[in-house]
């Protein structure tokens, strides 16, 4: 059994803060209105069982397993009363199909920059790239607002190698003008043959990447710069194991 390693996705709204450390106040939110995510009119949930709501929708672009979870409310101190207090906390694989962790509380913001935030619920390991809150009520604002989100997760490739063997990213999604992936794999001895291609089906670039030893970055010989923006995509394989990513080229 692989010893599991933890890492953090970190969702920010409109504007990335800038890293702050101090001694008493090492996660520190800001107060300015500009770091939030805001809604004043309700749309369509993307969990059908709630109809017409304010809601936030994480995609953190592939699956894993979340853990402890921490919130940033709303801190801007002339709306405080946007902050969300009660509200819903789905999680998806496919965007598609939900189940709910629970219904939740959150602390209200403190207008303060020395706002650490609060704990949020753990989600226990559980397997999901989707997450989504659906607030309930507010503190008595007009509009409903959150600053942050933080989840712990389980590296996904130390995860894999335990289940499969094998597992693969592209990035940088969009990219501009290179690829590259991040294998972890058991078999270090089968090369990964790779195709790039175009919305139409069209191939684009086809090759074949020798795994070295203890290395799991490898840049793929394609000339970004050469390629028209729009949506792309790349085919990776290994013996039976495979995988598809849409990458995005961007100017």
């Amino acid at each position: 059994m692989m010893k599991k390693q933890y890492i953090h996705i970190l969702v920010t709204f409109i504007f990335i803060s800038p890293i702050i450390n101090a001694q008493c106040y090492p996660d520190r939110h800001s107060t300015s209105w500009y770091d939030s995510w805001i809604s004043c009119e309700k749309s369509q949930n993307p969990n059908p069982a709630y109809g017409q709501t304010h809601w936030i929708m994480y995609d953190f672009g592939y699956e894993y397993e979340l853990k402890e979870s921490k919130f940033w409310n709303a801190n801007e101190p002339k709306n405080l009363n946007y902050g969300i207090n009660n509200y819903n906390l789905d999680y998806s694989l496919d965007g598609t199909t939900w189940t709910n962790l629970g219904a939740f509380q959150m602390e209200q913001g403190t207008g303060s920059s020395t706002y650490e935030g609060h704990e949020g619920p753990d989600f226990d390991f559980t397997k999901a790239r989707y997450v989504l809150i659906t607030p309930i009520s507010n503190f008595g604002g007009d509009c409903y607002a959150l600053s942050e989100m933080k989840i712990n997760i389980t590296d996904p490739f130390d995860l894999i190698a335990e289940e499969n063997g094998f597992n693969a990213l592209a990035y940088p999604n969009p990219f501009v003008s290179s690829i590259s992936l991040r294998i972890a794999s058991i078999d270090e001895t089968n090369p990964i043959h790779y195709t790039l291609y175009d919305m139409l089906g069209r191939p684009i670039a086809s090759n074949s990447i020798s795994l070295i030893e203890d290395t799991e970055i490898y840049e793929l010989p394609i000339n970004g710069n050469a390629l028209s923006v729009g949506m792309y995509i790349l085919n990776i394989e290994q013996n039976s194991n495979k995988r598809a990513f849409k990458i995005i080229k961007r100017k």
